[in-house]
């Protein structure tokens, strides 16, 4: 005890500032560290989520390309199989039945390349509106957590006017 004031110290200031410093600590861990580690673990699962997302749309379009190419396939076939057929009546019939034929194939073949093209197109609507929706929600749950209302607004109807004018 007397060393500590002959080194000048005040024994009832120090176990003031102790009590400051303990009552700070509790303070800010409590009401500020555990807010901010639920804020960085919120965000951690939303970028898990919107990675896990983006992998099941890429999955899907995969899926979608191996299903075009099955049908690029079967049409291929059933193509030829019109072409052989035809090729078999041609030799039973006259030239202008041959020609005739040919022209049949053709109309056929372009039908289902028109199908296969409406087919193709409408898909990739499909996705590309569902991914506009899934980008619009989470850049919109981004923006409620991170901007004021008016930054809210204005950035929102930014990406919406930018999303309806990349649309097909």
């Amino acid at each position: 005890m007397e060393l500590i004031s002959k080194l000048g110290i005040d024994l009832k200031l120090l176990l003031a500032q102790i009590v400051n410093f303990l009552i700070i600590f509790v303070v800010l861990s409590k009401l500020v560290y555990k807010p901010i580690i639920k804020l960085l673990d919120d965000r951690k699962k939303l970028i898990v989520k919107t990675v896990e997302d983006q992998k099941a749309i890429e999955d899907r379009l995969t899926k979608i390309e191996e299903e075009k190419g099955k049908i690029m396939a079967d049409a291929t076939r059933e193509a030829m199989a019109v072409v052989e057929k035809s090729k078999k009546e041609a030799e039973e019939e006259k030239q202008q039945v041959l020609n005739n034929a040919k022209k049949e194939i053709s109309s056929l073949a372009e039908r289902y390349r028109a199908q296969l093209k409406d087919e193709k197109n409408k898909i990739v609507k499909e996705i590309k509106g569902e991914m506009a929706v899934l980008i619009v929600k989470a850049s919109e749950k981004i923006i409620k957590k991170e901007f004021a209302k008016e930054d809210q607004k204005r950035l929102e109807q930014a990406i919406k006017d930018e999303l309806s004018s990349t649309k097909i």
